[in-house]
């Protein structure tokens, strides 16, 4: 291979990663804007609060969300005091650690 061809291989590879990234982005935004759906006004105040501080946890909270609502398990929207619940229920499962001191 000459160094034309590495060149193009490698602008090939960037260019199929950032068509990945802006698929997974506009996902993630769809995942959002259905979300925003199913809260209240202080729900999704409260999401972007959370979305701030953690990121992955908000994405996380917003597919459960999306799945409770399109299962309709919720009656109505979410509200804060609900929304809490979700956040509690999430962190309560993440704070499950098995430490053994010797």
């Amino acid at each position: 291979m000459d160094e034309d061809e590495l060149e193009e291989l490698r602008e090939k590879k960037r260019k199929q990663l950032q068509d990945q990234e802006g698929q997974q982005e506009q996902q993630e935004e769809q995942v959002r804007q259905a979300a925003k759906k199913f809260l209240t006004s202080e729900a999704q105040s409260r999401m972007e609060n959370v979305r701030t501080a953690r990121p992955e946890q908000a994405s996380m909270i917003e597919q459960r969300i999306v799945m409770l609502g399109r299962s309709q398990q919720v009656q109505g929207k979410i509200d804060d005091s609900q929304l809490k619940e979700i956040l509690k229920d999430l962190n309560d499962k993440d704070s499950d650690y098995n430490i053994k001191h010797r």
